[in-house]
């Protein structure tokens, strides 16, 4: 027997404040259509600079209207099989992601979005759809190859933590930039040729002592000041890709004031590559795959932050928490309560 109705968490106006422009309202329950399924979502990711920024109407490739569902991606279980549906039955887990069907307790998903899993655990849903951005991003942007030197800000969050495994996998050097003892010492265990403590050291003064040829690759998703160091210290043929920029989300936009980039470019043949998930949709099959593989394999660790925020109402205090810099790894609501 199904309930008549659910919860979901949405946008309720655009605004500046999160808490108060966001809210918890009830939504009829919805059968699946033909070749769609319902899923019981169990675990949501959270998406710090997208949450934030939706809020703030300042998603430029996306419009909304609200009131309008937030959320992307969760592991859950099929409760429900719409007719001509062959890929998943009643019971089974699966990962899928969908803007606006991830902070809710059922979503009807169509069956060839799905991606069976073994069980709903948060180290998968970090894998997919994070993980998948992570490898994209550094292979088909940032064009990772062997030998290089590669250097990754956030290195201890959701994304960062399997960028550097995958950068040390394919036999580079990888230098890990994150904030604090906690988060450096993980980095160090999982390999990370140099860990740089951004709240202890200076990172454009290190990157230049210790680096004096320059990173071939810089993975940012923070900006600021962490970009400036990261654009200062590129190689020759150095490639900036930009994934991110959390320390500047919800601030008014700074002056810069180092003089324009491509000043620092051209001598270099070095580039600057913004990159977004949603615009490599073609590369994500593949991507899950193989980052399943290497975690079954256990050739790369999965970080989940261990703060545990339990359901809906729990989302405000999970974006603020990832959006203030505290997490290890991913960020997860737990909606299985």
């Amino acid at each position: 027997m199904f309930p008549k109705t659910y919860r979901k968490f949405i946008l309720k106006h655009f605004g500046d404040d999160f808490r108060s422009c966001t809210g918890i309202v009830e939504t009829p329950w919805q059968d699946p259509g033909d070749g769609e399924v319902v899923i019981r979502n169990l675990l949501a990711g959270v998406n710090g600079i997208y949450d934030f920024n939706m809020v703030r109407n300042a998603v430029s490739y996306m419009k909304f209207d609200p009131p309008t569902d937030m959320g992307i991606e969760i592991v859950g279980r099929v409760v429900a099989v719409g007719r001509g549906v062959k890929k998943v039955k009643e019971g089974d887990a699966v990962a899928t992601w969908k803007v606006g069907a991830g902070y809710r307790e059922y979503q009807v998903a169509a069956a060839d979005r799905l991606h069976p899993i073994s069980e709903p655990s948060a180290e998968i849903l970090t894998l997919i759809p994070t993980g998948v951005s992570g490898l994209v991003g550094l292979e088909r942007i940032g064009e990772l190859r062997h030998g290089e030197t590669v250097a990754v800000s956030a290195a201890a969050g959701g994304l960062g933590h399997i960028v550097v495994q995958v950068a040390k996998l394919a036999a580079n050097h990888v230098i890990a930039i994150a904030g604090g003892a906690e988060k450096c010492a993980r980095l160090r265990e999982l390999g990370c040729d140099r860990v740089i403590d951004y709240r202890r050291e200076d990172v454009d003064s290190v990157l230049k002592a210790e680096y004096p040829r320059g990173v071939d690759i810089a993975y940012d998703s923070v900006g600021g000041a962490m970009f400036d160091a990261l654009l200062d210290n590129l190689a020759v043929k150095g490639r900036l890709v930009i994934s991110g920029y959390t320390s500047e989300v919800g601030k008014p936009l700074q002056m810069v004031t180092s003089g324009r980039p491509w000043t620092k470019l051209y001598f270099r043949s070095a580039s600057i590559r913004g990159f977004i998930n949603p615009h490599f949709e073609e590369f994500w099959p593949d991507a899950a795959a193989r980052l399943l593989d290497l975690y079954q394999t256990k050739k790369i660790e999965v970080f989940v932050d261990p703060t545990r925020f339990e359901g809906l109402e729990a989302v405000p205090d999970a974006v603020e928490y990832l959006m203030a810099g505290r997490n290890t790894g991913k960020v997860i609501v737990r909606l299985d309560g």
